[in-house]
């Protein structure tokens, strides 16, 4: 399916994930910020200008959802017909009404959401989950394919809308919950139990992320606000319950 796929944005988890893709296509990777030596070391070709980075067939958007809007604005006109437009945001209605909003209709869209990351995926990607939207693209079969055969993941088809009232609970509660207990720095101690032990394996492995994908997750997630309230009300009556 790939030839030629250019990063715009080439952050860590882009980093993690360009040397699964590598085998199978030329990759090219465009940032505002120098990251030529680490994609010399990954085997991507670097591109200075952004103008390089979007004439190639296919281009993945790797930039936090609040900064999308202005980026499409800039580089909708200049993408050439008949290329695929993807994004890799934890969110997909946002991202996928702005692409659908200022990308020209003869360029194709999908959007597509890796359930795991660097830690998560340290010993290998295979059979991990991954959420592919069909946007406007009439080969999305193709995509679909290379990313279930080619790389084995568990492709899992969902529209955004399904797609983000889902991650409402998996990824915005957690990071929720995983940012809390990071921030009160609860202790690991050898008197613990295997329960404790999953409460410091979430601060372990959500309380450390970006900020940036913290808004993200928490503030362009439709359904997050409910599901964050939701909680804070059960907290509160369970509190009242205890008689505090």
């Amino acid at each position: 399916m790939l030839n030629e796929i250019s990063f715009i944005g080439l952050g860590n988890f882009r980093q993690f994930i360009v040397k699964h893709l590598t085998p199978y296509a030329n990759v090219y990777a465009h940032d505002t910020r120098d990251f030529s030596k680490q994609a010399k070391q990954l085997g991507v070709t670097w591109l200075p200008t952004m103008e390089e980075a979007l004439d190639k067939q296919i281009i993945v958007l790797c930039v936090p959802v609040q900064h999308m809007e202005e980026l499409l604005q800039k580089i909708g006109s200049q993408i050439k017909e008949g290329a695929l437009v993807l994004d890799v945001a934890s969110v997909k209605v946002k991202p996928v009404a702005l692409m659908k909003k200022y990308l020209p209709e003869n360029v194709h869209i999908a959007a597509i959401h890796p359930l795991f990351g660097p830690q998560s995926g340290k010993d290998g990607i295979e059979g991990l989950n991954i959420v592919a939207c069909e946007v406007r693209y009439d080969k999305f079969d193709r995509l679909v394919s290379f990313l279930s055969d080619k790389l084995k993941l568990n492709t899992l088809v969902r529209t955004p809308d399904v797609h983000d009232m889902q991650m409402a609970y998996v990824q915005a509660l957690t990071h929720f919950i995983g940012r809390a207990v990071n921030e009160m720095d609860v202790p690991d101690v050898e008197q613990k139990t295997p329960a404790y032990q999953y409460l410091l394996d979430i601060k372990r492995n959500l309380g450390q992320d970006s900020w940036d994908l913290f808004l993200t997750i928490e503030n362009e997630n439709p359904y997050a606000a409910k599901v964050r309230q939701d909680f804070l009300n059960e907290l509160a009556m369970l509190n009242k319950k205890l008689g505090h």
